[in-house]
């Protein structure tokens, strides 16, 4: 029995598609892969203590490799809009894969004024690999509370 030509390239595109999505699904795999993982730091908590506002953060380390200490360069924002004040905050280590709580008092400086907090800058960023523009990079920011902040 002899098979017709258009028997032959309905086969013929048949695999051509089945290999097309192969391909397709290999490459979203390895782009999966080489996408860059994040390190989330969500502003969790901001408390009153004494003349100081308390602000508690949750560091969650989703790359693959652990952050020995990194130093962020807040700025915060008053109710107004205007800058307040700029602070550095050392995360200390965070293993790779791991959450960590870390909580920073912010001297002179009410909760209730503070609108806004920008982390202008990643000045360190120390472990196997790591460098501030990685890490900066890597940022995404949230939070629980009514102040905005924002990378």
């Amino acid at each position: 029995m002899a098979v017709s030509s258009g028997n032959r390239q309905a086969g013929r595109l048949g695999s051509l598609a089945a290999a097309t999505l192969v391909l397709m699904a290999a490459a979203s795999a390895a782009a999966a892969q080489d996408a860059p993982r994040a390190i989330a730091i969500e502003l969790n908590g901001a408390e009153p203590n004494g003349k100081a506002c308390q602000l508690s953060f949750v560091i969650d380390n989703g790359l693959t490799t652990t952050i020995n200490d990194m130093a962020l360069e807040l700025v915060l924002f008053e109710k107004d809009g205007r800058v307040g004040r700029f602070v550095v905050v050392r995360t200390g280590k965070v293993p790779a894969s791991k959450s960590r709580v870390r909580q920073f008092g912010v001297p002179d400086t009410a909760c209730t004024s503070i609108a806004r907090i920008l982390v202008n800058d990643v000045k360190e960023c120390a472990g196997a690999g790591l460098v501030p523009t990685l890490c900066a990079d890597s940022l995404k920011v949230s939070t629980r509370t009514d102040i905005r902040f924002d990378d």
